[in-house]
């Protein structure tokens, strides 16, 4: 996954291999974690569609984290869903590789299938807030930095119009 990761150029080009995979374990626990945690038909057919119940005032999630740190670095959004893509491929062929067929449960597969698609809703709702967020900040200097020079052209034309 960290090999993929240093492909998503230009924004991956100047990160540490550390920082390459930061929240892949911290993800990959909270997926381990959502696999050994019961659940109704109801939560499991939410969280496929990305609306995992999640406690009020909860900290961030290892997904957000990851999205938060991800549009700091320059990443788009395609290239913050290509990295679970492929950790989602790097663990499945794991599994698939180091178990005997009969191990394999389809349900697990799918719960798994589901807290990938959980973590890539998360990351992708916070990925978004924050581009809009930084979107607006600029939209408003920009805002405010026109208006001054317009008002001093607006006021200039206004007394040469006396």
């Amino acid at each position: 996954m960290e090999a993929f990761a240093a492909t998503l150029l230009p924004a991956a080009s100047g990160m540490t291999s550390l920082a390459l995979r930061d929240h892949a374990k911290q993800i990959l626990e909270a997926v381990a974690k959502d696999l050994s945690t019961p659940q109704t038909k109801e939560a499991q057919s939410e969280k496929s569609k990305g609306r995992a119940t999640r406690l009020l005032g909860a900290p961030e999630t290892a997904a957000e984290t990851h999205a938060v740190l991800r549009a700091r670095s320059g990443f788009d959004i395609n290239q913050l869903a290509a990295e679970y893509r492929a950790l989602r491929t790097s663990v499945l062929t794991l599994w698939m590789d180091e178990s005997e067929p009969s191990e394999i449960s389809l349900d697990d597969v799918v719960r798994f299938n589901e807290a990938i698609d959980q973590g890539i809703a998360e990351s992708v709702g916070f990925f978004s807030a924050q581009v809009d967020q930084a979107r607006n900040l600029l939209l408003g200097m920009l805002g405010h930095d026109m208006r001054s020079p317009l008002n001093t052209i607006l006021m200039t034309a206004q007394y040469l119009g006396l």
